[in-house]
């Protein structure tokens, strides 16, 4: 595995999990975020806001292993929930705030195409 992409693991891995960690802690303007997204999904905020928080947690860890084993099927797990994750996260932006917050929006389309440049070499191997 190349520098770029044993770095570009460990950025997205970063990235996943310092959005994880204010979900899971209940900083609030993570739990004012999920109220926001009650018009939406109809969840209980504090639920959604923790199994949002405990997927991303979870795709951090498998971001991370990836870059550590380097296992082809890892990769293409990881960056297939990264994908879908982000996907939602942009639906949300979108359709539940009622101004999206732009620098989130971003970093998700920076990691949907990092995730599909990933999932395309993933599925060459």
């Amino acid at each position: 595995m190349n520098l770029f992409n044993k770095i570009s693991n460990l950025v997205a891995a970063g990235l996943m999990l310092f959005f994880a960690i204010p979900k899971l802690v209940g900083v609030e303007k993570s739990v004012q975020g999920f109220k926001q997204f009650q018009s939406l999904v109809p969840l209980d905020p504090t639920v959604f806001r923790i199994f949002t928080g405990t997927v991303e947690l979870a795709i951090a860890l498998l971001l991370l292993a990836y870059a550590i084993r380097n296992i082809n099927n890892l990769g293409k797990l990881a960056y297939f929930l990264l994908l879908s994750t982000m996907i939602g996260g942009l639906t949300m932006e979108f359709f539940a705030r009622p101004k999206p917050e732009m620098l989130l929006v971003v970093i998700a389309l920076v990691l949907s195409a990092l995730s599909i440049y990933k999932l395309k070499l993933l599925l060459k191997k």
